[in-house]
């Protein structure tokens, strides 16, 4: 067992303070970017034969901004959703604007109630988190509300968005962390564990 010099929390807290130090202009700038390399993840569902599906998030506060993206798929009419919390348990809902997103839990940007709910067996699943490595690891803000979802959907295919400054060379997760697939930061797209689509 790897010894860690820090906890799960003060890596957050590390990561969280180091990100919102960043400035406003470098952060869209390299979401720019990001957005760019996630488009490339699109193609991989086509690959294997499934339809193109995306479960996004809407940025809050320092997260990498994927709008530019969103824009992208709504234009091309790829089937797009965005997480709604209630309670204890997060859905997606299925948008067709960036229009139909109304602050709700958290000051977050949530589908409004006449959103229907996406149950999409195969999709592309882009995930923020505070910290990332390239083995798959990932933490959250400490809720859990991803890996409770990842754990019910197991077929999703597993996207953290991340800065690089945000990827560590190991993070000591635990039995219930649920790893990400694909890591995307401004450098491009990396692999973790588990990469196939079946």
């Amino acid at each position: 067992m790897e010894d860690f010099k820090e906890t799960k929390e003060q890596i957050r807290k590390r990561h969280l303070l180091m990100r919102n130090d960043m400035p406003r202009e470098e952060r869209l700038a390299l979401s720019d970017i990001i957005s760019i390399h996630a488009q490339k993840l699109i193609k991989l569902p086509q690959k294997n034969g499934h339809k193109v599906r995306v479960y996004g998030y809407y940025p809050l506060g320092s997260e990498v901004s994927l709008i530019p993206f969103y824009k992208f798929l709504l234009k091309g009419e790829v089937p797009l959703a965005f997480p709604r919390v209630q309670g204890m348990s997060m859905d997606f809902y299925q948008v067709f604007s960036l229009d139909d997103l109304k602050e709700g839990a958290f000051h977050v940007m949530e589908p409004d109630n006449a959103c229907k709910k996406a149950e999409w067996e195969y999709a592309l699943c882009f995930t923020p988190g505070s910290a990332f490595d390239r083995e798959g690891g990932r933490f959250g803000y400490g809720k859990g509300y991803y890996d409770r979802y990842f754990e019910k959907h197991p077929r999703l295919l597993r996207a953290g968005i991340a800065y690089e400054n945000q990827v560590e060379e190991k993070l000591p997760t635990e039995d219930f962390d649920i790893p990400i697939n694909y890591l995307i930061t401004e450098q491009g797209i990396s692999c973790g564990k588990e990469q196939k689509w079946n």
